[in-house]
């Protein structure tokens, strides 16, 4: 489900397409009812159909984000199970750090990198490019490039100007992305044993595990949380097992 955020933008962007139309369909109207003759803006019987059509269109897509807000609201409104939400901050703020310990080891291998790159520029610019060995060592260049980039594909897209890291950008993909585990979480327990009426049960393990009971009004499930570290791409990642106590 889109965020909060993401629908009020698209609502507010349908509310002004809709007050254009009107305005566009407010003037054709004009010029409509006097036979076309005072038309300063030249519409014609086409314009009229196709801007109906377009005003009943955008009217569907305005209900219909207003509809996802009023979802997304009450999911995130139902977001109160303490310990999950702090399993989940827990969570956030490991990959906070992790970020910024591969943005340091990033910037040290990209300075390796630029050394290197510097070199190979200036032995191709000062006759290299005539040399046999000239397709092998650019072909070395173009792979170790490619490697690089591959590498490090990760941490790009949060590299600001002047070698800045974008924690703004990865606190919002974080929330976004926690938000949807604890729906899903939730939505699995409700699959296993109906709406959470107790969840005392889970606590937090020393290396950050969500485990334990929770009670639904059609019984009791087992939590166990599995992590998943990753190295140089992903930060602590986890799975979790909802399964009914039988």
């Amino acid at each position: 489900m889109a965020s909060i955020e993401f629908i009020t933008k698209r609502i507010a962007g349908k509310e002004k397409e809709i007050a254009k139309l009107n305005r566009k369909l407010e003037r054709i109207n004009k010029a409509a009812a006097s036979g076309y003759e005072n038309n300063p803006y030249f519409y014609t019987e086409d314009d009229l159909r196709w801007t109906k059509k377009d005003l009943e269109a955008a009217e569907a897509a305005l209900a219909d984000y207003i509809e996802q807000l009023e979802r997304a609201t009450e999911k995130a409104n139902s977001r109160n199970v303490k310990v999950i939400l702090d399993f989940l901050e827990a969570w956030k703020k490991n990959c906070k750090e992790w970020y910024k310990e591969q943005f340091k080891r990033f910037l040290t291998e990209r300075s390796k990198w630029y050394d290197y790159d510097l070199k190979y520029t200036e032995w191709v610019n000062n006759g290299g490019w005539r040399s046999p060995e000239c397709k092998a060592k650019r072909e070395e260049h173009n792979e170790r490039r490619k490697a690089f980039n591959k590498k490090w594909n990760f941490i790009l897209r949060y590299v600001l100007p002047g070698d800045k890291l974008d924690e703004t950008k990865i606190g919002k993909e974080l929330d976004e992305e926690a938000n949807a585990m604890y729906d899903d979480m939730i939505e699995r327990t409700n699959r296993e044993v109906g709406t959470i009426t107790d969840a005392s049960g889970l606590s937090i393990g020393e290396k950050g595990e969500l485990n334990g009971l929770i009670v639904g009004e059609r019984g009791t499930a087992r939590v166990t949380t599995i992590g998943a570290g990753g190295y140089n791409i992903q930060c602590f990642h986890f799975r979790t097992l909802i399964h009914k106590v039988k």
